[in-house]
């Protein structure tokens, strides 16, 4: 048996919740991990509350002081006379999750039919589902005991009744293309314990489907875990001002659903062309030529 370990997979934050439906037409302020000129003016309020107006000039003073900018411990030491660490953060937090009412999440997969989402939604794993799927595709290259060993040699821990959504959609194409290229974790870690090569076998999953980004609006309380979630962004808050930074770093930040996506709750999508493969040493594999560049 092989043990399947996707290399881009990370721990999962906010546990799996049931979400209420957001619509399209909703104008409450809506927060979007990308985009520092929504949620900079928020957490601007609040280190103003406590750190006072000058915090701005004394981040560009200490610039030499702020070398990383996914922690915000060397910028909170800064204030360490005028407020603790975890008293900055509780205050950020409080203007947040009162600030805001809705978030922009992604979804990647690798669907046959991109329309069904928008009649159905974004529906959580069906292991039937995807094990009939799965028979589909691969009935013509292994035999039907093979397919069932595979099955029942797969773990469906964390993968059963779930759909996972993120904050921040471009590592889909720099670091975490396997769900873009191959489509979900389940199907590939039932590919790779096929018969044959696995890398073989799994490389047949690309010629199905096309890579698709679903761009959705929730609820902002799917973010669950803002404890994790505010002290990256206050560290990149801290260093884009120090340093004259315009472009938010990815920050990782993963949502676990136990309800379906609604259909009103997507805005749009789009298919990615060029793709990082994280199982081929990143190479940049085209969706359109269906080869690597």
């Amino acid at each position: 048996m092989i043990k399947c370990r996707t290399r881009a997979c990370r721990p999962m934050r906010g546990a799996a919740r049931p979400m209420p439906i957001v619509g399209r037409g909703n104008n409450k302020m809506i927060f979007d991990l990308k985009d520092a000129t929504v949620w900079d003016p928020v957490i601007g309020e609040g280190l103003r509350t406590i750190l006072g107006n000058s915090y701005f000039n004394i981040l560009k003073k200490n610039a030499d002081k702020i070398r990383y900018r996914d922690s915000d411990s060397e910028a909170c030491n800064l204030f360490c006379e005028r407020a603790s660490r975890e008293k900055i953060r509780a205050e950020v937090i409080k203007v947040i999750s009162h600030h805001f009412k809705e978030v922009m999440v992604y979804h990647a997969c690798r669907p046959k039919q991109v329309y069904d989402y928008y009649e159905k939604g974004i529906i959580p794993l069906s292991p039937i589902q995807v094990q009939k799927q799965f028979r589909d595709n691969f009935s013509t290259y292994v035999s039907n005991e093979d397919i069932d060993a595979a099955i029942a040699a797969v773990s469906l821990d964390t993968r059963d009744g779930v759909v996972h959504v993120v904050l921040d959609d471009r590592a889909f194409v720099d670091s975490s293309g396997h769900y873009l290229i191959y489509g979900s974790e389940y199907q590939i870690c039932l590919s790779i314990n096929l018969p044959g090569a696995p890398q073989r076998m799994r490389d047949i999953l690309k010629s199905f489907g096309k890579a698709t980004v679903f761009v959705c609006r929730l609820p902002f309380s799917t973010v669950t875990d803002l404890e994790y979630l505010v002290p990256r962004m206050m560290a990149d808050h801290f260093f884009r001002i120090a340093h004259n930074c315009d472009e938010v770093s990815t920050i990782d930040y993963t949502v676990s659903l136990s309800e379906a996506i609604s259909p009103n709750a997507i805005i749009r999508h789009f298919c990615p062309i060029r793709i990082k493969d994280p199982y081929k040493y990143y190479a940049v594999w085209n969706d359109e030529t269906m080869e690597y560049e």
